[in-house]
Formats: C-alpha cells, structure tokens, sequence
C-alpha cells in the first residue's frame, strides 16, 4: 500500500508534465503554421513587378524607391515563411515518431527542407535590387538584369518551389489519413489542395496556387489546435 501510494502521484505528476510540453509544442505549431500563411502571402503580395512591360515602364518601375523597399520587405517576409515551415514540418515528423509511415515521414521532412531552401534562394532574389541600391549605394543594374532576375524569381516560385511545396502537402496528407494523427478532413484537404498546386506546378504557373497553400496551412492550424492533449 505504501509503495502504491509513493508511485502514484510520482506517475501522475510525469504524465501531467508529459501532457503539458506536448500541448505547449501543438500550440507553437498552430501559430506557426498561421505565421507561415500570412509570411508566405506577404511575400508574394508585397512586391509585383510588372510583366510583359516595355523597357521605358519596367526601369520606371524599379527606380521608384517604394517598390526597391517592397523588395527588400519580400525578402524578410520569405525569410521568416522558410523559418516557419521548418519548424511546422519539424513538429509533423516529431508526431508522427511511433507511426507507421515513417517513409512517407521522411519524403516530407526532406521535401518541406527543399522547399524552405528554395524560398531562401527566392528571398535573396527578391531583396538583391533594393539591397544593392539603397544599402550599398551602387547604380541600378541594367534593364537586361533586371529582366532576367524578375524572370527567374516567377520562374523559381512558380516550378521548383511550388513543386517542393505540392509534394509536402501531398506526404503530410497521406501520413494523416493513413495515421490519424489529425483529423482526417485536413487530410483530405491537402490531397486536393496538393493535386491542383502540382498540376499548376508542372505548367509552370504554381504561383497561381500559393492561395491553395495558405488555405492549407490554416486548416493545418485549426487541426493542431483541436488536437486532444496525449495522456
């Protein structure tokens, strides 16, 4: 009876502890994952340099100090958009270590890093003009470099890290309807969301799906959130 008695709260302190720190580390990632949408919406929406302008147009644009800052602020917002993820997609494998799908784990964590990296690349290209302009004081590049640097940041957004993006979303979602380890629906929410940004992705117009991306991620927030505390 005396041991009993000694056990008991010892056990329910450490499961209280236990039940605690996984509630605290399922609150962290509900804000990052909304953290995530509004960076990664900003960082589109903050900067539209204009397409398909003339040469007249184009330089006017980008002589304005205004869109040189709106640059700069892209850059800071991918930045903190890559950050995030990685630490959403790190809680993800953390929840899902006693499952099954460890493969199918594994393929996001390794997609939602390429992912962040290419937005990192896509960061520096959205900040390099303003940066080199209005901190290092040096002359505005000519119309073909800044042709060329637009073109490969839409290029990079709309393929390679939209592609990275679609097949995280795509991993994540099989690892939740097949695990459970939240609600189904946002499962099912993933698989279309993920579907449509590969499909966009594949005709190198994924940029037009990043507001399937930030719906995702809210629906992922909600579903961490509501996500009973492990006993």
């Amino acid at each position: 009876m005396k041991t009993t008695t000694a056990t008991t709260p010892a056990t329910t302190t450490a499961t209280t502890r236990t039940a605690t720190t996984r509630t605290s580390a399922a609150k962290v990632a509900s804000a990052a994952s909304i953290l995530f949408a509004v960076a990664f919406f900003w960082t589109v929406a903050s900067v539209d340099v204009p397409h398909k302008a003339s040469d007249a147009k184009l330089l006017d644009w980008w002589q304005q100090s205004s869109n040189q800052l709106s640059g700069i602020v892209s850059q800071y917002c991918a930045i903190a958009a890559a950050v995030l993820f990685v630490v959403l997609i790190n809680y993800f494998r953390a929840l899902t270590t006693k499952t099954a799908a460890t493969q199918w784990t594994a393929f996001a964590r390794s997609m939602g890093l390429v992912f962040s990296t290419t937005l990192l690349v896509s960061a520096a290209l959205r900040g390099v003009i303003g940066h080199m302009v209005n901190v290092d004081g040096e002359p505005l590049p000519g119309l073909e470099v800044l042709r060329y640097s637009t073109a490969l940041n839409y290029d990079l957004i709309g393929s390679v890290t939209m592609t990275a993006l679609g097949l995280t979303i795509l991993s994540v979602s099989i690892v939740i309807v097949r695990t459970l380890v939240l609600a189904k629906w946002v499962g099912y929410v993933g698989l279309v969301c993920s579907a449509i940004i590969l499909v966009a992705s594949a005709a190198m117009m994924g940029q037009f799906t990043i507001i399937l991306s930030l719906l995702w991620s809210l629906c992922l927030s909600v579903a961490i959130w509501r996500q009973p505390a492990a006993s």
